[in-house]
């Protein structure tokens, strides 16, 4: 099957944006280019071949062609792009002989949806969501008897739907099309849709309709639709990170890895694992090159050397296996990899790039196998860098490896995924989705933890799910005051990340809720929590996490009254104004004081 790509419009609907460049230039959140994102789904459900239509900046798409050796494009152009419609893009593409996938550049889609595309029996189909409300000036199309009947931006009747130009044609279908727009060009029609031409052998056609309301497509066809769709599809791509529960990693591992084409494999994992690790990658005939010269809480300057080492060595996947920390070096060594300039790499403008990462948890905090969060120290402060790319591709939870953590480390890293559940739950940024996976975080910690350190394997598997959910969550809705506030404990007393997190927790959660007594959403909120520890009160609630953390008996810091403004003014204020209650300076004091 081939692709065809329209490209061939101005874009004039989108001002300055394309001036310089065609609109299927344009970047999402992932600093990936439509263009791009379309030519990565499409190859990675089976399409090698690819006709492109263009217009103007043709010169853009070809360059960018250019990064897939293995793909086959053709460029179609059509000088007279600024006088006429796609209907003569159409027309300028010889007769395919092929089935194809046909669709406009300016489309913006989920995998899941392609992928139910080309695997449906259907040999045609047309894409439709019955839900949707109308669109004033976009397609709608009339269906009848479950087949595409006609397609139009004037269509608003009770019989028609919402409609979005992808279609998947067999040869038959797309030949017919074809002559028919021929038929419409040499009569000098050409300022219309190649629906138009469409339209009139409807009924001859036997194009299936089918929904997608539980997928994403949309079009960019002005500057609000640019920011709205590319907000909005972070979360489908988000859902459709690859997930496998297992109980033997390394098979796991083999399986994903069996299709990937990668010569040589980054391995980013702890000292302290490194040995088996290696030892347990000798049964997968693949090279992997290793990197281990990090800490636990990861250095700037460390992570440089992991990019260097993974350029030396051309490696275009990255394996991180451990904790946290591990992660956010891996992630952070595939966002500052493309990167040609050694100069602070976490204030730069980062685009997407085709590294893969396969992340392999060793500990049940962070959940930082399903997030697209990395934190990194730069001269001492600690650094959160957020990109849409750096979300791993696959994840492979196998319980099997937190059987030997260190007591400190399963304590700590089980506060920290239960403080991410409670923080989500509150952010000012958490959805129905975000508190969904806080929910089930939380009440898998609260049924498991006392198993959990009786070291009772049963429940291995329920908190590796709940640090999944905790790092869901957070995602999407980000952490709070609380961890606003640990970050500086973590490097000035030398604790653990969740330990710090959990020194910040319980004040802070107090406070919120006396000052919630003027502020009925922030109440309502915490109430709300209250019910997810099957509490009678916010009270309670409190007094239930107070209770697990002072089971956990860690070790007590000291924080001295000079240290406090030092602590006060390293706080992370992004973190901080995702708080739903704001606190003023001399509040933040007392509370480190009471830590």
């Amino acid at each position: 099957m081939k692709a065809i790509i329209f490209n061939s419009g101005l874009g004039s609907r989108m001002g300055e944006l394309t001036k310089e460049k065609s609109k299927c230039m344009l970047t999402l959140y992932n600093g990936e280019t439509i263009f791009e994102r379309q030519i990565r789904i499409l190859s990675e459900c089976g399409i090698r071949e690819f006709i492109i239509t263009t217009g103007p900046f043709e010169e853009q798409l070809i360059e960018v062609s250019k990064r897939y050796p293995a793909l086959t494009f053709d460029f179609v152009p059509n000088k007279e792009y600024l006088s006429t419609n796609y209907i003569v893009s159409m027309n300028n593409i010889k007769q395919v002989k092929d089935d194809v996938l046909l669709l406009h550049g300016d489309l913006v889609f989920n995998k899941k949806l392609i992928h139910k595309v080309l695997t449906d029996e259907n040999p045609s189909l047309c894409l439709y969501n019955e839900e949707k409300e109308l669109p004033e000036k976009d397609f709608k199309c009339r269906i009848e008897q479950g087949k595409l009947k006609e397609v139009s931006v004037d269509l608003f009747d009770t019989e028609c739907f919402a409609f979005q130009p992808l279609y998947k044609l067999d040869r038959q279908q797309m030949h017919a099309w074809q002559s028919e727009v021929s038929n419409f060009v040499n009569k000098g029609i050409k300022t219309v849709y190649a629906e138009n031409a469409l339209n009139t052998i409807s009924d001859q056609l036997n194009i299936v309709a089918m929904s997608y309301k539980d997928d994403y497509i949309d079009e960019i066809d002005n500057e609000v639709d640019y920011n709205r769709v590319s907000e909005q599809i972070k979360n489908y791509d988000y859902r459709e990170q690859e997930i496998i529960e297992s109980d033997n990693y390394i098979n796991s591992l083999e399986k994903v890895l069996k299709t990937s084409e990668s010569c040589n494999i980054l391995v980013v994992v702890g000292k302290s694992l490194r040995d088996k690790v290696e030892k347990d990658l000798d049964s997968i005939s693949k090279q992997f090159v290793f990197f281990s010269e990090f800490s636990s809480n990861p250095k700037y300057e460390e992570v440089l050397n992991g990019v260097k080492l993974r350029k030396e060595h051309n490696c275009e996947l990255i394996i991180s296996i451990g904790g946290g920390s591990t992660m956010d070096v891996a992630k952070c060594i595939k966002l500052f990899s493309p990167l040609v300039s050694l100069s602070d790499f976490i204030n730069k403008e980062f685009r997407y790039n085709t590294i893969k990462q396969i992340a392999i948890p060793t500990s049940a905090g962070t959940g930082s196998e399903s997030t697209q969060i990395a934190v990194i120290y730069k001269d001492g402060t600690k650094c959160s860098v957020e990109h849409g790319s750096i979300l791993p591709d696959v994840a492979i939870l196998d319980p099997n490896l937190l059987k030997t953590l260190p007591t400190y480390h399963k304590k700590s890293t089980v506060l920290d995924s239960l403080c991410q559940g409670i923080e989500s739950y509150w952010s000012k940024k958490s959805t129905d989705e975000s508190r969904y996976y806080s929910e089930q975080c939380i009440k898998l910690i609260l049924k498991s933890y006392k198993a959990y350190f009786n070291d009772e394997e049963v429940v291995l598997e329920d908190m590796l799910s709940a640090s999944n959910y905790s790092g869901k969550a957070i995602n999407i809705a980000r952490t709070t005051a609380a961890h606003a506030m640990s970050y500086k404990l973590t490097s000035n007393y030398g604790i653990s990340h969740g330990h710090a997190v959990a020194l910040c927790i319980i004040p802070i959660w107090e406070r919120m809720n006396q000052k919630s007594k003027d502020n009925m959403e922030v109440e309502k909120v915490l109430k709300s929590l209250s019910t997810v520890f099957n509490t009678m009160d916010i009270e309670e609630s409190i007094e239930v996490v107070k209770g697990i953390i002072m089971k956990f008996a860690l070790p007590k810091i000291n924080i001295n009254e000079n240290d406090i403004v030092e602590l006060v003014n390293e706080i992370n204020m992004d973190r901080l104004m995702n708080n739903p209650v704001s606190f003023s300076e001399e509040e933040l004091k007392e509370l480190y004081r009471v830590m």
